[in-house]
């Protein structure tokens, strides 16, 4: 038999959750089930998760964006790729405003930061599946930051990774194929960008800004 429109509407939001701490997925599964959403699969890999959206197709996935198999990012490129309609809503400690910058360029529905409270949490759930999206306060804030300012180029992004594992300049400009004067011209804009005084203090500044992995 069919359910009706009004059926349809009661039914309870699906939700699959995506960490990789077990008291965090066991207790944002308890925060949600008591707001009448309904669990379908809690997932601790990137891998976990790909599999179960692809069988589940849940109304919303929270996904963090650190896992131990593969970055969130991937996860999300991944489902999009197969889904464009999946709606995914970040839930990270992660506050780097280039990560969050990201995310939302990748197409997910909101960010949000741990900690938050479940009644909250939940408003948000219901929020994205109606259609909208969600950022909180201090994600919104760190997104306008980044958008305002200068940003990395992928080169300079390479360089300062290659920065952070301690290679000279003459080091960098063997691994990438450019001269030695290049590096340092690269050196320079990437100070000048985030204001930083040294090269430990941009790497610091790049770490915190979500533009490098800790």
């Amino acid at each position: 038999m069919a359910i009706t429109q009004q059926q349809a509407e009661d039914a309870p939001i699906r939700v699959l959750i995506v960490d990789d701490h077990p008291m965090v997925r066991e207790g944002l599964a308890g925060v949600l089930e008591r707001q009448n959403m309904k669990i379908v699969g809690l997932a601790a890999t990137g891998k976990q998760a790909v599999e179960m959206y692809s069988d589940c197709r849940p109304d919303v996935m929270l996904l963090d964006l650190r896992l131990p198999d593969q970055s969130g990012f991937d996860v999300v490129r991944i489902v999009l790729g197969t889904d464009p309609l999946a709606r995914i809503i970040i839930l990270s400690s992660a506050q780097g405003d280039a990560s969050i910058y990201n995310a939302i360029s990748l197409g997910v529905r909101g960010y949000l930061l741990k900690g938050i409270d479940g009644t909250t949490l939940g408003n948000q759930v219901r929020r994205v599946v109606a259609g909208g999206s969600c950022l909180s306060p201090e994600t919104a804030e760190k997104l306008t930051q980044y958008i305002g300012s200068q940003k990395l180029s992928e080169r300079e992004i390479e360089v300062l990774g290659l920065i952070s594992k301690g290679k000279s300049n003459k080091e960098i400009a063997d691994l990438i194929f450019v001269t030695e004067n290049t590096v340092k011209m690269h050196v320079k804009k990437i100070l000048l960008k985030l204001q930083a005084n040294d090269r430990t203090q941009a790497v610091v500044i790049a770490i915190q800004r979500g533009l490098l992995d800790a």
